[in-house]
């Protein structure tokens, strides 16, 4: 007997139809090599761009009048368009542009000095604090500190590349650099920025909350992994052929004090940490993917644990209008909630597998609401972590351990001195400048913003 047909309204029809188109799209995806806009499909009623009506306006206030440099008249002596006279001349509201000058280049000769110390038995050389080097001779032409830190800054904050940084010196500042200078120039600072890294590990591991995060990376041809590790006061950039639990312990010692948070990789679990929170964030991914892809009865778990995830972090933006007893209340009935959905028995395996995760992560869940210098979600390692992907998919990684060693030093400094209202540029110069630094330079932590 033929096989009959299968029943075009079958629901186990439809449901395969809408997985196998769930699977074209996410098919489509992954061969997409540039970034989307959105990766679903655009919205019927999409919100205008720009600024809601009645903002204040960014730059269009005018300027304080010290900060006017020059003042130039523009009379109107007879009309513009045919030449004639005017009557009754008036002065318009002043007109304000900031421009940049005509940018060149600073050349200093330093004509210093040497001598032989009896006491030291030594040749000593006389130092400028604008000085990078005493080498003479072939290496006596050298690039200013104020180079050298900005090449820093186009670098490893804003991502350029090191030919576009000299093609930038050379066609706006008429400075001749070569990518090879710039490299070496970035290692000598690295090498010098060292003890500011290491200070910046220990606020590290001794800071109440610590969000961690790690995306691939390149070191030549062998595969590594750059880390995060993030406050809301400091940014520390790690690049390790692993993406275990080692390198965690490494940076925040084999038992972490504060919070840690992280996106619920099994990396994270062999980590001992005295608290741990999981991203609330990756799990109403995970949940929304699920019911988007399940029909009938299977949607309903991840549809529930969203809304009892979401309940909870509504309960921290709620809780200074509550009392503590109201607070507690509300996430005992939410934590019983939770417990009876992981009680029940699941058919669906991707939900299964779903509970199996929340089961694992249970006591990790609520932990935002006891302590308050953590986040629901590890949203701010990933914004740290954004920079470092832009700049793998521009450069691919480093070539040598040398150059992932150096960029993860400047990078953290950089990424630091933004979060506390500092410019690394500035920071870079104290580094560079062959005066004697004072001692809290590299030791005292740099100061929050007021």
């Amino acid at each position: 007997m033929p096989e009959m047909p299968a029943c075009a309204n079958c629901p186990r029809v439809a449901e395969l139809t809408a997985r196998v188109a769930a699977l074209e799209e996410e098919l489509r995806r992954s061969k997409r090599q540039g970034a989307p806009f959105s990766k679903d499909r655009p919205k019927p009623h999409p919100k205008p761009p720009g600024q809601k009506p009645g903002h204040p306006p960014a730059f269009r206030a005018a300027p304080p009048p010290e900060a006017v440099t020059e003042t130039i008249p523009v009379p109107l002596e007879c009309c513009p368009d045919c030449g004639g006279p005017l009557q009754r001349l008036t002065d318009n509201p002043p007109i304000f542009q900031t421009d940049l000058p005509p940018i060149q280049p600073v050349v200093r000769r330093f004509d210093t000095q040497r001598a032989f110390c009896p006491s030291c038995r030594k040749m000593v050389h006389s130092t400028h604090a604008d000085q990078t080097s005493t080498a003479l001779g072939a290496a006596g032409a050298q690039i200013g500190p104020r180079a050298k830190a900005l090449a820093a800054d186009l670098k490893h904050r804003l991502g350029l590349s090191f030919r576009k940084i000299a093609d930038l010196f050379q066609a706006h500042f008429g400075i001749t650099l070569t990518p090879g200078a710039i490299v070496q120039s970035n290692e000598r600072l690295a090498e010098q920025a060292a003890p500011a890294y290491e200070d910046l590990r220990l606020q590290a591991q001794h800071s109440p909350a610590v969000h961690v995060d790690e995306t691939g990376w390149r070191i030549g041809t062998r595969s590594a992994w750059l880390w995060v590790f993030a406050t809301k006061a400091l940014t520390l950039y790690t690049i390790r052929p692993s993406r275990g639990h080692e390198v965690v312990e490494e940076i925040l010692g084999t038992c972490f004090g504060g919070v840690l948070g992280s996106d619920g990789l099994p990396t994270y679990d062999a980590v001992r940490a005295r608290w741990k929170q999981t991203c609330l964030a990756h799990l109403l991914t995970r949940c929304s993917e699920l019911a988007a892809s399940k029909t009938r009865g299977a949607v309903l778990f991840p549809r529930a644990v969203a809304h009892l995830l979401r309940q909870t972090m509504d309960l921290r933006t709620r809780g200074p209008t509550l009392t503590a007893r109201g607070v507690a209340v509300v996430r005992g009935r939410i934590e019983a909630a939770l417990d009876r959905l992981l009680a029940y028995h699941r058919v669906d395996p991707d939900n299964e597998r779903l509970a199996a995760h929340l089961f694992k992560h249970r006591p990790h869940l609520f932990t935002f609401l006891d302590h308050p210098e953590v986040d629901a979600t590890n949203n701010l390692a990933e914004r740290q972590l954004r920079p470092a992907v832009i700049a793998r998919k521009l450069s691919a990684g480093n070539r040598t351990d040398l150059g992932a060693q150096t960029h993860a030093v400047l990078a953290s400094l950089a990424a630091t001195c933004r979060q506390r209202g500092q410019r690394f540029t500035d920071f870079a110069l104290r580094l560079l400048s062959l005066a004697p630094p004072s001692p809290p330079l590299l030791l005292t932590p740099l100061p929050l913003p007021p």
